[in-house]
């Protein structure tokens, strides 16, 4: 049973759930379903060692939420809730409308972004809710979460 593919008899199963709702018989769709549902949880058997390995990475690290746009950490929520000014490299500027007239929130981005020692520069501007980021690009290439973060912006930069 390990060495089985049950690819093509799910499909199959799924199918023939789906399409017995359109013939309007209970028993073939009953039979489909549990067809369905046997298979699933064989598919499930065979894989569980791998189920168990990913449920104990847990969901950051199988980049789940990623794949469907949800933050992960403190700095993917600030991302998402910014607007980008412009990109060049060694310089970025992002908007914010939660920095406006937010001085805690400032003090939060300012110790965060002080976490990061490849980064040269970092002003606030809580009346405009803009951050300035100076940076020198060769610096940050040492850091993977800083690479994708200026990914992240010049694929949004407006030009």
């Amino acid at each position: 049973m390990k060495k089985m593919s049950l690819g093509i008899p799910l499909a199959v199963g799924m199918t023939g759930t789906v399409l017995s709702l359109v013939t309007g018989s209970k028993k073939i769709h009953t039979v489909f379903g549990i067809a369905w549902t046997a298979l699933s949880l064989a598919h499930a058997y065979q894989y569980k060692k791998v189920m168990k390995n990913n449920v104990k990475k847990g969901f950051s690290q199988m980049n789940i939420l990623n794949a469907v746009g949800m933050p992960t950490s403190k700095m993917d929520w600030f991302l998402k809730s910014v607007t980008v000014g412009s990109y060049i490299p060694g310089r970025i500027r992002v908007y914010s409308k939660a920095l406006i007239n937010n001085a805690q929130l400032k003090l939060k981005v300012e110790e965060t972004m002080a976490k990061y020692n490849e980064l040269d520069k970092v002003t606030i501007n809580t009346i405009t809710g803009s951050v300035l980021i100076e940076y020198q690009p060769a610096k940050i290439k040492t850091n993977k979460e800083l690479c994708e973060i200026e990914a992240y912006i010049k694929k949004r930069a407006n030009r």
